[in-house]
């Protein structure tokens, strides 16, 4: 009868230490799945972009990198007003980001536009947020991660761009 009893209670040793292992295991895959908070609104993708607003269009592509507070985005594309009107929107955004809650919020800082933009400001009004177009501008968002290749950006619950990851080199 000591046998039995041995045995029934290696058993339960042997449960409880293969209860622990599991829990430990578990515990460090769903650590290492989550990225660290001060990352977790890090971006870097690229979204391409097209606006329809009355017989007017914008198609482009705008670029995201963003991290450590800080981020900067590039826009280049092509407004086509007409046949005859075509304008050319070529600038890129510095930004600051901070965590309100579970949402970024970017801030302009600086706004700087290439010598190749051709669209007039009023144009430019039509189809980009003021984040885009002047220093200040400041835009709230959503992130969502998709999947491991892509992020869906939202604002006030619209979906704003489905922005594609991709990666740096490593000496950037």
């Amino acid at each position: 009868m000591k046998i039995f009893t041995a045995i029934s209670s290696l058993r339960t040793q042997t449960r409880v230490i293969f209860l622990v292992c599991v829990t430990i295991v578990t515990g460090l895959a769903v650590y290492l799945y989550q990225p660290p908070n001060d990352a977790r609104h890090n971006l870097v993708c690229r979204a391409t972009l097209q606006i329809n607003r009355d017989k007017a269009s914008f198609r482009g592509i705008i670029d995201f990198k963003s991290g450590d507070g800080k981020g900067i985005a590039h826009i280049n594309g092509i407004i086509n007003v007409s046949a005859q009107e075509e304008y050319t929107v070529q600038r890129t955004i510095l930004f600051t980001h901070a965590d309100y809650g579970l949402s970024p919020v970017w801030v302009s800082r600086q706004i700087i536009v290439s010598n190749r933009e051709t669209a007039p400001s009023g144009v430019l009004q039509q189809f980009l947020p003021d984040f885009y177009l002047k220093s200040a501008g400041v835009t709230d968002i959503d992130i969502f991660t998709l999947n491991k290749d892509a992020d869906l950006i939202t604002r006030e619950g619209i979906p704003y761009l489905y922005c594609q990851k991709y990666m740096l080199p490593e000496d950037e």
